[in-house]
């Protein structure tokens, strides 16, 4: 999104490089295309390399809640989704979210209420795990919470589809979300939760119809992400050791190579 993230750059130079290879220094940037936001670094070396196509992002949408818009929806239509329906599913989703919709039918709001009040009680541990062929969610899920959350010495520090463990491991610091495939449930998923459940751990259990709904759970996680950092105290937007990180990482690549 900023054009100056080391991994996804490594990538395209290392992509760049073969097709050159391949079909020759002057053709090898028409087999790409850039997602950036306006006058990125990236942008810039897209054009200079005759990339095929450069999508603007919004500046002020923050990378990890940008998945619905050019920078998850582009990727996602390369692949054949059909995205006209993922986004009628993150509508419904946001229709239900909205001010008018009465609190208690507010899925994003309970959800970030819930996760809130459950954090400020000491539950701040959220143990994810998502049906086999929405895997990699829990692995999105990880990364919006905990970059928004964790600031400030608080937060929720997110586990993406740890392995299941002993039920003694777990204390009372934990909460499970469980997001289940109607078309793909798990059996020993099933009896682990219900297992957690019986041992007075907090469950929260969602259920997709389809993998179309994962448009909708982008919405209600971003939603409910936000009202997290409403109930905590915690600026849920911006990204302090995020940054810092990433300067972190430079200067020791920068050190490497010197």
């Amino acid at each position: 999104k900023s054009g100056t993230t080391t991994e996804p750059n490594t990538f395209r130079d290392y992509f760049y490089d073969k097709l050159c290879r391949i079909v020759g220094t002057d053709r090898a940037g028409q087999h790409f295309i850039a997602i950036t936001d306006p006058g990125s670094q990236l942008e810039q070396d897209a054009r200079s390399k005759g990339f095929r196509h450069i999508f603007h992002g919004v500046p002020e949408i923050g990378g990890r809640y940008s998945a619905l818009s050019h920078f998850g929806l582009i990727p996602a239509a390369v692949i054949g989704v059909d995205v006209p329906a993922l986004l009628d599913r993150a509508k419904d989703m946001v229709r239900q979210c909205s001010p008018s919709s009465p609190d208690d039918e507010n899925p994003g709001l309970n959800l970030g209420i819930v996760l809130g009040t459950l954090a400020q009680a000491g539950r701040d541990k959220v143990t994810i795990i998502t049906s086999p062929a929405i895997w990699d969610l829990g692995a999105w899920m990880e990364q919006l919470i905990a970059e928004s959350t964790g600031k400030e010495g608080a937060g929720l520090i997110p586990i993406g589809n740890e392995p299941p463990g002993r039920r003694a491991v777990y204390g009372t610091d934990r909460v499970f979300v469980y997001i289940s495939l109607v078309s793909d449930t798990d059996p020993a998923q099933d009896h682990f939760i219900d297992s957690m459940e019986e041992d007075g751990h907090p469950v929260i259990r969602l259920t997709m119809n389809d993998p179309l709904d994962i448009g909708a759970e982008f919405f209600r996680w971003e939603f409910a992400t936000a009202v997290v950092g409403a109930v905590l105290g915690i600026h849920p937007f911006n990204q302090p050791n995020v940054q810092e990180s990433k300067e972190y990482t430079k200067d020791l690549m920068d050190a490497y190579e010197q």
